[in-house]
């Protein structure tokens, strides 16, 4: 049986964490994370789920890493995690394949379709709708023709990358971005400055209605 330790290592490897990022994450000294990855140090329950927390998977599933259920190997997830520090490559079809196969998979029983993937969010231009720290699923957009107008999508350029509606705009070699947050004023992008489209299919939070909300609603 393979020491958790190990696995440990493993999985940090796969996501392209480095001791001194999960450490941090911890609130703990590099060193102290290194020997946890060295079995010199116990592994606790309460850190065993911290450590699930950072890398996005149940307890359970680390200590099932690498294990197969009932002599069968264990399915692939339709949901692909890229953590922030991959984000950037990612969006602008940086990252190949074989680098995609390192990052954690999973299934939610709502989002059906394959080739999705989860990335987090960060800004507050489409608040209070998406909050900043929130994690959407998203779905590249290959042929223009099907981009949900109206919806939530981010937009690579080689500008960089925004989440936004995105509309028809008036002039027709153009596209027109619109943020939900009214400090954000809406503006077109050439269409030949596009990289990609990817479009939100939904989104995943810790939190509940914007305060802001709450306040006005109840004060």
């Amino acid at each position: 049986m393979k020491s958790i330790h190990i696995t440990l290592k493993e999985i940090r490897k796969s996501l392209e964490m480095s001791q001194e990022e999960v450490a941090r994450a911890l609130g703990i000294q590099t060193t102290t994370y290194s020997k946890i990855e060295r079995g010199a140090i116990q592994l606790t329950v309460n850190r065993l789920a911290d450590l699930a927390k950072i890398f996005n998977l149940q307890a359970e599933d680390i200590l099932n890493y690498g294990k197969s259920k009932r002599g069968k190997k264990l399915e692939k997830g339709n949901i692909t995690y890229i953590p922030i520090h991959a984000q950037a490559g990612f969006l602008n079809n940086y990252t190949d394949q074989s680098t995609l196969e390192k990052f954690t998979t999973f299934n939610i029983p709502v989002f059906t379709e394959q080739d999705l993937y989860m990335i987090s969010v960060e800004g507050d231009s489409m608040y209070p709708t998406i909050t900043s720290g929130t994690f959407i699923i998203i779905k590249e957009v290959t042929d223009t023709q099907y981009i949900k107008w109206g919806e939530p999508h981010v937009v690579v350029s080689r500008d960089g990358r925004v989440l936004k509606r995105v509309l028809l705009s008036k002039a027709p070699e153009s596209i027109a971005l619109y943020s939900d947050n009214r400090l954000y004023q809406a503006y077109d992008i050439p269409k030949s400055q596009i990289i990609s489209f990817w479009q939100v299919l939904g989104q995943i939070s810790s939190s509940f209605a914007p305060k802001m909300i709450f306040n006005e609603e109840y004060e």
